[in-house]
């Protein structure tokens, strides 16, 4: 990811950045993990301002990052 965004930053305004959500209460968690309480894992919701983050303005400048959801 720090390669590419570094390639991509002198021809186009893509940013390259990866976000790491940790673990998340998804269907795909519970069936993984069935003896897990679902209690004890983010909700998808609890995760997301990284990400609007990286939609907004504020983060124009941030590429080539990897960031953690949690």
């Amino acid at each position: 990811m720090q390669i590419l965004a570094d390639e991509l930053e002198s021809v186009t305004n893509i940013r390259v950045n990866c976000i790491n959500p940790g673990a998340t209460r998804t269907n795909m968690r519970a069936n993984a993990y069935p003896a897990e309480n679902p209690a004890t894992v983010a909700a998808p919701a609890d995760i997301m301002p990284v990400y609007l983050y990286l939609f907004g303005d504020d983060s124009l400048h941030v590429k080539g990052e990897s960031l953690n959801a949690q």
